[in-house]
């Protein structure tokens, strides 16, 4: 799991590195073009209307005459009305004298007249408080005073030029937005195929049981092939690892059990020779815990072990308490206790881990025995239509309700217990990883322990496991 789960941050941090790199690079050129398209659209709009400023102060020019030794002018009506569609127009003649024929006194424009006189001039300007742009055209008049040079100056206002900038900008704004955004979309969507293969090689790795430390089964990309292969040698490693473990589990077992019989079996035959038998005992009990210290420790560490890995096989839960059962209860006991087992009237068989339950039930069996019963003892299995309990009872005192949750855990023991803490944390533990629990049922003179799990949902799979 921490596997998949590296290889989901990796692939979601490269995801989102590739996007906010890319979506940067998208935005910035999108605002340099936004900028270049404004100025583009400016420029544009700009050549358009000085043609049609320049073509109407032309047709002004050409529209003067003389009529009785005096500069006239004919207005081009149909050049002013496409300069005024949106704009204010100003204009002004005036004769080689320098005097005003036509237009407004107050526009005149800063160019030489010999510039004036080569052909039109553009100018920006101010009138009227307006920003304007200014056409200055000078012509020749035959038969005119002086120099014979009237000058014709026409002025437009710059709305008609901002709205068609405007227009062409925002036209191609939005174009370069939409293909911008296409082009984010678009690497997502590249994005997500370049990933995939990282994905179905999460998805294999989630889906694998905790105990398959096998080789990647599909081949990566050649980019991340180094990466996979870090992986599979890691699981290699992982795997030698764990086998090492049990290994030196199962050896530590018949290791440590094998000189502890032996103890015990020396101390038996001691009893007879001594003639203190009360050093001996107590020299015995301490052993005799000893060596169920031992056990339970690598109990638990089995069952802690079996139950990330859990192998659930179809299992007969009355065949196996009734055997659990008659290998727990010792051949001699300090006292008389009877003991008896009630199976469940119908069959129970479960998908279950039958190793792990034995330690359970075992267990269970051992504390009943150890701080339980009086003179009975009893385990039954009871089924219901969504569970099955095996329940251990006893005719002992019990566990008072406020101790019943601190000795499930490990380590925790009852008030007068010689014991490890261990045997109903095993159980409990059990119950769990067979989605079950552990429960504490009766009174003082009346208890028992029912390890409960649950049925329902598994019929329809045991036709395969029995």
């Amino acid at each position: 799991m921490a596997i998949s789960s590296t290889l989901r941050d990796l692939r979601a941090s490269l995801r989102a590195r590739l996007l906010i790199a890319i979506g940067a690079i998208l935005a910035v050129g999108a605002v340099v073009l936004s900028v270049a398209a404004w100025q583009y659209a400016a420029t544009a709009a700009r050549d358009a209307y000085d043609k049609l400023l320049a073509g109407g102060a032309v047709q002004i020019a050409e529209n003067i005459y003389m009529q009785g030794g005096v500069v006239t002018l004919d207005p081009p009506a149909a050049a002013f009305a496409t300069l005024s569609a949106y704009d204010l127009v100003f204009y002004r003649v005036t004769d080689p004298r320098g005097v005003v024929v036509a237009g407004y006194d107050d526009l005149a424009v800063t160019a030489p007249v010999s510039a004036l006189r080569e052909g039109v001039v553009l100018r920006d300007g101010i009138y009227r408080d307006q920003a304007v742009r200014i056409a200055a055209v000078a012509r020749r008049l035959d038969g005119a005073p002086g120099d014979g040079w009237s000058e014709i100056v026409l002025a437009q206002t710059l709305r008609a030029r901002d709205a068609l900038t405007w227009d062409l900008a925002s036209k191609a704004i939005g174009l370069i937005a939409a293909m911008s955004v296409l082009a984010l979309v678009a690497t997502a969507l590249c994005l997500r195929l370049v990933f995939a293969p990282l994905t179905r090689i999460e998805a294999e790795i989630v889906q694998r049981r905790p105990d398959d430390l096998s080789p990647i089964a599909m081949t990566p990309p050649r980019e991340v092939r180094a990466l996979v292969g870090a992986i599979d040698g890691f699981m290699q490693r992982l795997s030698e690892r764990i086998t090492l473990m049990q290994r030196f589990i199962a050896d530590a077992t018949h290791q440590l059990r094998t000189p502890l019989a032996a103890i015990d079996a020396e101390v038996e035959l001691l009893t007879d020779q001594t003639k203190d038998p009360k050093a001996l005992d107590q020299l015995r009990n301490r052993l005799s815990d000893l060596a169920r210290l031992t056990s339970q420790l690598l109990d638990h560490a089995m069952i802690q072990h079996r139950a990330q890995a859990p192998r659930f096989v179809a299992t007969d839960i009355n065949a196996l308490a009734k055997s659990v059962l008659s290998q727990s209860v010792p051949l001699t006991l300090d006292r008389e206790v009877s003991i008896s087992f009630v199976p469940s009237e119908d069959e129970v068989v479960i998908a279950a881990d039958a190793i792990s339950l034995r330690e359970a039930l075992a267990n269970l069996i051992h504390n009943a025995l150890a701080h339980g019963a009086r003179t009975r003892l009893m385990v039954s299995v009871e089924r219901t239509a969504e569970s099955v309990a095996i329940v251990v009872w006893d005719d002992g005192p019990g566990i008072a309700a406020e101790a019943q949750a601190g000795l499930l855990v490990p380590f925790q023991k009852g008030a007068g217990s010689h014991g490890s803490g261990l045997g109903l944390a095993i159980a409990n533990e059990v119950a769990q990883a067979h989605g079950g629990r552990l429960r504490f049922v009766g009174n003082a003179d009346d208890f028992s322990v029912r390890l409960e799990l649950p049925i329902s949902d598994q019929t329809a799979s045991l036709s395969h496991l029995w």
